[in-house]
This record gives C-alpha cells, sequence and structure tokens, in this order.
C-alpha cells in the first residue's frame, strides 16, 4: 500500500487540483495499512467520502484543512479480504489495472459492511477474494462461522483446527478439489444482523496480489504444496502472459511498489561508507577526543566578569517591568485628565486632540526608556565578552543575552497594544453620546480582545495593566516561548521520568557532538588553510565534501538536543503546553518553508515584531520579507563574531545570500510544480555548501588572528 506521502495518477495532494468534495456521504475511522516501514503498521486515519472520492485524515480535528491524500473511487474495484487475525476485517480499493490504491480495516463487521456499500454506491465494483490465495496462508475455521451442514453436507469441526485439516464427510478427494470446496464452504455464511451474505464471485484463475504482502505486511512466501496446483494442470500450451502489466519500477507501480530491500541496501552502503571513514580517520590522526578537555571549555579561565553578565540580565528585566508599571500609570493619568476635560464642557474635538498629545508624550517617554534599557541588554553583556577570552562561555552569554533582548522587546511591544487598545475603549466610550439618536458603542458593543486587553489562550484570562507583576514577568522568562502573553497553554501533569531521561539524551547527544567535532571536524578544518589560502578550487572543493558530512551529523545532533531536548525538559519544568517548536522543516520545498519550520518560536517573534509591523506601515512584502531576514542575519553574525572576537560577516552574508534563494526556489517551485526540486536546493546550499564553507572562513580568519596556534588545537 502507499504511504501517506506516496502519489500516483489517482491520489491527489496539497497543491494539486483537488475535485468538489462538499458532500459527505460516508465518513469514520479506519486502519490504513502502511507497508513502507521497517515495521509494517495499521495507523489509524479519519475517513471521508465525499461524491466520487475517498479522504483520509490523520484525525477528525483536521477535517477542515487539506486531506493527508485521497483516492478517485470512480471505477475501481472494493476487494474484501475478510477477517485477518481472528479480530481486523480488511477491505481494498484497487485501481482496474490491478494496483491497489488503499487497504483499510476496522474491528467491526458491520462497518465494515457499510463502507463497502457506500463505496458501491460511490461508483466502485465489488468483489471478493479466496482469502487462501490472498494471504499465502491457512484458512483458519475460526474466520468462518457455520450454520449447522451446508449443502454439500459438511460436517461443523471445531474453531482450532484448520480448514484444509478437516476430514470431509464423503470421499477424499485430491487437494484442488478439497480446497475448492473449502471455498465454497467460506462463501456459504449464515446471516448477521438481519443481513443475508452474498455469494462470493469467483476468482480469476490468474489473478496475484499486486502488493505481494499478507496481513502481517510480510512478504508472501511460496504457497504450501496442498495450496497449489499440481504440476500436471500446466500444460504446454496453457497461457502465461494474460494481461498488459507496466513494470515494476515504472511510474505507474512505482510507488505502489515495496522498497524495503532498496532502503535496506542503502542503509547497508551508508553503514558500510560510515565505518570506513572511521577507521581511516583512527589509523591517520589516532584518537583526538578527550573528555577532560570538555569541562574546561566551561569554566571562564579566571575570567570572572562573565559571571556578573547574568545578575545585570535580571536587572535589565527589572527596569522593563518598572517601565511597564509607570506606562500603566500614565494611562491612568490620561484616563482622569479626560474626565476632567470632560466635566469643563471642552468640545469633542478639542479633548480629543488633548488626549492625543498627553497619549504621545507618554508613549514617547516609553520608547526611550524602552530603547535605553534594549540597548544596555545588548552592549554590557557584548562588551564584557569582548574583553573575555572564553570562546564558549562567551558564547552561552551572548545567546542569552539575545533571548532576553527578544523576550524583553515583545514585552514592551505587547503592553504597548495593550495600552492602544485600551485608548480606542475609551475613545470609543467618549464619543459614545456624540453620535446621532444617542446610539453608540456601549460596554457590550466592545469586542472581548479590545476589553480584555490579552488574547484568548487556555486558562486563566488576566486583564491589563494586571499582568505587570513580577510573577508574570519571571514565569515569561523562563518559558520556551519569545513572544509575550499575559497567559500561555499549560499542560496537566509533571512528568519527572521524562525529565530524567531527556538529560539522559542530552548529555549523550553533546557527548557525541564534541567526539564529531575534535575527531573528524577538526582535522578537516585545520588541512582546509592551504587551499583557501592559495585559492586552490579542487582542494577547496574537496575540503567542502569531506567537511559536509561530519557537519551534517553536527548539525542534526545540535537541532535535536536544542530544539527536541532542551526546549521539552524547559516546557515540562514550567508546565508549557504547546511544546511545536519545530516542523518538518527536512520537507522544506523552498528556503523560505525552510526557515518558517526550522525554528518556530524565533518565525513567530519576528512575524508578529518585524514581519506585520512592517505591513501595517504598508511596506512592500518583498522589503518586509528582507528586513526579517536583516534582523536574523545580525544576530548570526552577532553568536558567531562576538565569542570569537572577529567580527567578519561571514554569517550576516550567508544569512543574507538565503533572499534570492529565497525567490528562487519560490520560483522553481510554482515553474516545476513540484517540491524535490526546492528540496535538493534547500540541502545543497545548507548541508553540501553552506555551512561547511562558512566554518572554513571563519576558522581561516582565526588562524590570521593567532599565527602562533598553527600547530596548535
Amino acid at each position: 500500500m502507499p504511504d501517506d506521502a506516496s502519489m500516483s495518477q489517482r491520489v491527489e495532494y496539497e497543491g494539486e487540483a483537488q475535485p468538489d468534495r462538499t458532500h459527505v456521504a460516508k465518513c469514520g475511522y479506519l486502519f490504513k495499512y502502511r507497508p513502507y516501514k521497517f515495521t509494517k503498521t495499521w495507523d489509524l486515519r479519519y475517513f471521508e467520502l465525499k461524491g466520487k472520492v475517498l479522504e483520509y485524515y490523520l484525525s477528525q480535528k483536521q477535517g477542515a484543512n487539506h486531506p493527508r491524500g485521497l483516492v478517485k473511487i470512480e471505477g475501481c474495484v472494493v476487494e474484501i479480504e475478510g477477517r485477518k487475525k481472528s479480530r481486523f476485517w480488511v477491505f481494498s480499493v484497487v485501481d482496474p489495472s490491478g494496483l491497489n490504491l488503499l487497504r483499510m480495516s476496522s474491528e467491526s463487521e458491520k462497518e465494515v459492511e457499510t463502507w463497502v456499500q457506500a463505496l458501491v454506491e460511490a461508483g466502485c465494483t465489488k468483489r471478493y477474494l479466496k482469502e487462501c490465495f490472498r494471504a499465502r496462508s491457512p484458512l483458519r475455521s475460526a474466520d468462518i462461522r457455520w450454520k449447522g451442514e451446508d449443502s454439500a453436507g459438511l460436517k461443523r469441526v471445531p474453531s482450532n483446527q484448520s480448514v484444509l485439516d478437516h476430514r470431509w464427510a464423503g470421499s477424499e478427494e485430491s487437494a484442488v478439489t478439497g480446497l475448492e470446496t473449502a471455498d465454497s464452504l467460506a462463501d456459504t455464511l449464515p446471516e448477521r444482523d438481519g443481513h443475508a451474505r452474498r455469494p462470493r464471485q469467483p476468482l480469476p484463475k490468474d489473478y496475484a496480489s499486486d502488493s505481494g504482502m499478507s496481513e502481517s505486511g510480510t512478504t508472501a512466501g511460496p504457497m504450501p504444496r496442498s495450496m497449489t496446483k499440481r504440476h500436471s494442470d500446466m500444460r504446454g500450451s496453457t497461457q502465461l502472459y494474460t494481461e498488459s502489466r507496466p513494470s515494476i519500477l515504472s511510474t505507474e507501480r512505482f510507488a505502489f511498489t515495496q522498497h524495503s530491500g532498496i532502503l535496506n541496501l542503502m542503509t547497508m552502503v551508508l553503514l558500510a561508507t560510515n565505518a570506513r571513514l572511521i577507521l581511516e580517520n583512527l589509523m591517520k590522526y589516532g584518537v583526538l577526543t578527550n573528555p577532560t578537555r570538555w569541562l574546561l571549555f566551561l569554566v571562564p579561565k579566571g575570567h570572572t566578569n562573565l559571571m556578573y553578565c547574568w545578575p545585570a540580565m535580571a536587572l535589565f528585566a527589572l527596569i522593563a517591568l518598572g517601565i511597564e508599571k509607570l506606562g500603566a500609570k500614565r494611562l491612568a493619568l490620561e484616563r482622569k485628565a479626560s474626565m476632567a476635560k470632560r466635566k469643563r464642557d471642552m468640545r469633542p474635538v478639542e479633548a480629543r486632540r488633548k488626549a492625543a498629545q498627553m497619549a504621545a508624550r507618554s508613549e514617547c517617554l516609553l520608547l526611550s526608556l524602552h530603547l535605553a534599557n534594549l540597548s544596555a541588554v545588548l552592549v554590557l553583556p557584548t562588551w564584557v565578552v569582548l574583553i573575555s577570552d572564553t570562546p564558549v562561555p562567551s558564547f552561552m552569554v551572548i545567546i542569552f543575552t539575545i533571548t532576553l533582548w527578544m523576550k524583553l522587546t515583545s514585552y514592551a511591544h505587547c503592553n504597548l497594544d495593550f495600552r492602544r487598545l485600551s485608548r480606542d475603549k475609551e475613545r470609543r466610550r467618549a464619543d459614545r453620546p456624540s453620535r446621532p439618536g444617542g446610539e453608540g458603542l456601549g460596554e457590550m458593543d466592545i469586542p472581548e480582545t479590545i476589553h480584555q486587553g490579552v488574547e484568548a489562550v487556555p486558562g486563566k484570562k488576566v486583564d491589563y495593566p494586571d499582568n505587570l507583576t513580577l510573577r508574570n514577568l519571571a514565569h515569561f522568562l523562563v518559558v520556551p516561548a519569545l513572544v509575550y502573553q499575559t497567559t500561555f497553554p499549560t499542560s496537566k501533569r509533571f512528568r519527572g521520568r521524562y525529565i530524567i531521561w531527556n538529560v539522559v539524551h542530552l548529555l549523550v547527544a553533546m557527548g557525541v557532538l564534541m567526539i564529531i567535532t575534535e575527531q573528524y571536524m577538526a582535522p578537516t578544518i585545520k588541512t582546509s588553510v592551504a587551499p583557501l589560502r592559495e585559492l586552490q578550487v579542487a582542494g577547496i572543493v574537496e575540503r567542502l565534501l569531506k567537511l559536509a558530512v561530519p557537519t551534517l551529523y553536527g548539525w542534526l545532533i545540535i537541532f535535536y538536543a536544542l530544539f527536541h531536548v532542551w526546549l521539552n525538559i524547559l516546557a515540562e519544568i514550567t508546565y508549557f503546553g504547546d511544546r511545536e517548536f519545530y516542523k518538518d522543516w527536512w520537507n522544506a520545498a523552498t528556503i523560505g518553508d525552510y526557515w518558517r519550520l526550522w525554528n518556530v518560536p524565533v518565525h513567530k517573534w519576528l512575524l508578529r515584531h518585524v514581519y506585520y509591523p512592517c505591513i501595517r506601515r504598508r511596506v512592500p512584502k518583498t522589503v518586509a520579507a528582507v528586513a526579517v531576514f536583516f534582523v536574523s542575519a545580525v544576530f548570526h553574525e552577532m553568536l558567531v563574531g562576538v565569542p570569537l572576537h572577529m567580527v567578519r560577516f561571514w554569517a550576516f552574508w550567508g544569512l543574507m545570500f538565503q533572499v534570492p534563494l529565497l525567490f528562487l526556489t519560490d520560483y522553481i517551485k510554482k515553474r516545476a510544480n513540484s517540491n524535490q526540486i526546492g528540496n535538493y536546493v534547500f540541502w545543497f546550499t545548507f548541508v553540501i555548501f553552506g555551512q561547511p564553507m562558512a566554518i572554513m572562513l571563519y576558522y581561516h580568519d582565526w588562524k590570521k588572528m593567532h599565527p602562533g596556534l598553527a600547530n596548535g588545537s
């Protein structure tokens, strides 16, 4: 059976033309067979039959979204396989050419009957399969409900015996005759739920399962001797070519053919290649990994200046809270002044003008204070790092500095929006008497989000300015989110074992990363200085290709350790509920898809505080996208250049180079109508060229700054 990502002439996915599927004739949960894994599985999916199309989703909640896949069933055949494993009732949707499109099952026989009937009414043809031929295994009597004796005079036997082991009441017959009699018995089934079973249709003699898979998902082996035709039945004139069939590797059948053997071969080749590289590295360089040096990277080596950065960051957060409390007091004074002006019977136009002036002065003051505080958040730790000579601890300080800056920026921006919404509410309330007929916006006319001043999220709502508390700010600073909200979705329980297991994963991942860096990346990087200095193109390309593999492994380990393990540990400790820290970035069809899926917290921050503020000011979308990449490029350069004490803008220009690639991959996707080309471009730019080249360039500049370390590590 095809996987959720497989495609054929009858299976369509997102981005393709979708037929009209407004009327749902049948819906419900079924098990869908997936053979393209190491362990074959039956996955629960939500199916909907809409007209001539059968769709399936991950769950019923996603029914409003695009389906995971769909099959046009008009002209197809519904093959009823019967009961498997004494529990599941299996049926399949088969193309007229014999290609198996979907294989489904359910524990309820009645549910399967209703689905089959619905598919038949939608345009399919029903066909019963002889289970002994289909599954290549003996048909168990437990799969057939006998009703006394049938027309052939056969007696009922215990349910734990095989049909082929039955002792018939009549004379002994050949294996083929007995098999045909067993099939006739299987067709004679009792009435159930008031519905009489239809007799099975005869199976073509040359029929063979397209997938060749049994109910367990394994490749069907040779049939038992008692189940095969005798060799004497095949004469010299027997026709063996009876229908037109495409080749297994052709586009018509490739998506519906099992390729686990090829996947196993690729896995063995990958293991053998990496084993050779490991052995070659050990024979050439010996053991370079020294675990005792790992802890030294975290020691400031006498430079205690970095330790003062942590209390300074806490002080900056308290200053931001004080600025917002000042803004809340200024807002309350504005309301009192507005009421006093209305009591003096000022004209509405004059009152609004005075209120706007007071609000502008207040926001100008608050903006100046926030800019000074946010500038200090970046400048002070950066200055401390530049006077220190500890790259790894400095990197930790810089990454927490940037995180705090982004959080405090979101904190200031969100509370600014709360004040604007509050002023809008007050202005609407003041304008109410001036409207004709005395009609205006009352308390119930104001939208809930404006009235509350917060977004609708699960949990208790907190109105502005009640959110301006130390506890609320401290909770925001520790949760794995960069955009501020007064409340966040929360989890229901704390799992201590989950944290311990993730801590073990984190330690193992960091250890493997250090081994890859010291044992494999460092020797290759050291030998790349000469080709770069002499601009030897062949040597540079060779070093890039050799460095690409360990860099890829290190990049994947960093992704797993940071975005999956560490952020989940932090979310579990803080009871943070929304843990979608990343999406399926490995399937990115464009560069833009990768940056949207790779780092979801940063992507949300850039959307909320960079991209959409530019759009609201009528900035073109292209310019807004460039602004997003510019901000990201500045912080990437800061992460790399400041701890190494050399700002060379390699990371900056590497990020800005993504902008033309963004438009190029979007154009390729639209022009070629395919996601694969853009995915190849993404993997090449990041794995083969981008990251290895950036590492080589930074190391080359590092060696130029430290010529005395030419022979050292």
